[in-house]
C-alpha cells in the first residue's frame, strides 16, 4: 500500500472523463448500495458523454442512471431520463422496462402493463449478454400483484 501511495501523484488540472464518472456510479451503486449517491455520478457520465459514444455503453449508462433515480425514490427524475433515451433510441427494451417499474411504483397498472408489453415487443434488441428481467421478481412489479388482471398479464411475459 505504501508503494502505491508513494506512485501516486496528483494532477491539479485532471478533467474527468465520463467513464470515471461511471466507474464511480457503479461503485457507490454495486458497492456501497448508495443509489441517490451513484445517480449522481451517472448523470454526470451522461453529460459528459463524448457524442461518438457506441450506442451499447450509452444504453447501458442510462438504464442504471434510471435504475439509480428508481431505487432512489426520484421517480420522476428516472422517467424523464427514460422518455428522452426513448426518444433517441426507441429500439431499446429495458428503457420501457424500466419505465413499467415507474409504473408500477407509482401504482399506475395500465401504465405498467403497456410499458412491460413495449419491452417484451422488443426483448430481441436487448445487448449481447443481456436479458430481460423477470417482471414476475421484480420488486417494483410485485407492488401491483393483487390487481389480477395486470398479474395474469405479467405471468405470461416470456
Amino acid at each position: 500500500m505504501t508503494a502505491q501511495l508513494e506512485a501516486f501523484s496528483f494532477e491539479p488540472d485532471y478533467v474527468p472523463s465520463a467513464q470515471d464518472y461511471f466507474t464511480l456510479g457503479t461503485i457507490f451503486y454495486n458497492v456501497i448500495k448508495s443509489y441517490q449517491s451513484a445517480a449522481i455520478y451517472y448523470q454526470r457520465a451522461l453529460d459528459t458523454l463524448p457524442a461518438n459514444t457506441a450506442l451499447g455503453a450509452k444504453r447501458v449508462l442510462v438504464d442504471q442512471l434510471a435504475m439509480s433515480y428508481g431505487i432512489s425514490g426520484q421517480i420522476e427524475r428516472s422517467r424523464i431520463t427514460i422518455e428522452a433515451a426513448i426518444k433517441a433510441d426507441p429500439d431499446y427494451p429495458l428503457y420501457y422496462y424500466n419505465l413499467a417499474c415507474a409504473d408500477a411504483e407509482q401504482h399506475n397498472a395500465a401504465g405498467a402493463k403497456l410499458h412491460l408489453q413495449q419491452a417484451f415487443d422488443r426483448k430481441a434488441n436487448t445487448l449481447p449478454g443481456e436479458t430481460l428481467p423477470d417482471p414476475t421478481k421484480d420488486d417494483s412489479i410485485l407492488k401491483l400483484r393483487k390487481d389480477q388482471a395486470f398479474w395474469s398479464f405479467v405471468q405470461t411475459l416470456k
